[in-house]
């Protein structure tokens, strides 16, 4: 037919110490598995995920420049005439595509050493203009 009230709250009780006794067991056991993990795939070594990740990116990175055009030069050399500038852009360049080269692990120091190749491609769908866009800019050093 079923159980009573105190067969019910001896049941409970039961289940409840087991499950604390198999939540402290887990507890430190979970968490020397979860530190293993993070030091296996952290560390810099040939062959683990974060190692390829960083060698080469998987995700793109941009660099976006954005440029005061003088509209009024003559005015300004001639005159001393206040300036006025016109704002153009995004000109946007992917960075970082590139991976990295010579890349050597030194196991005394646990040291990598790399070669970083620079490089930028314009990308004209994220730019408002070409690179063959002309510009009057203020050269401060002289001004």
């Amino acid at each position: 037919m079923g159980c009573d009230r105190n067969c019910g709250l001896i049941a409970g009780a039961v289940i409840g110490a087991v499950l604390a006794v198999f939540g402290g067991i887990l507890m430190p056991v979970g968490d020397l598995l979860i530190q293993k993990t993070i030091k296996k795939q952290v560390v810099l070594e040939e062959g683990t995920i974060a190692f390829k990740n960083w060698v080469k990116t998987g995700t793109e990175v941009y660099r976006q420049f954005w440029i005061f055009d003088v509209q009024n030069p003559q005015e300004v050399m001639m005159n001393s005439s206040n300036i006025q500038v016109k704002q153009r852009g995004p000109y946007t360049y992917r960075v970082r595509f590139l991976a990295k080269e010579n890349v050597t692990q030194d196991p005394e120091d646990n040291t990598v050493s790399f070669l970083q190749p620079n490089g930028a491609i314009f990308e004209p769908s994220l730019s408002v203009g070409t690179e063959a866009d002309n510009f009057t800019v203020l050269n401060l050093a002289v001004a």
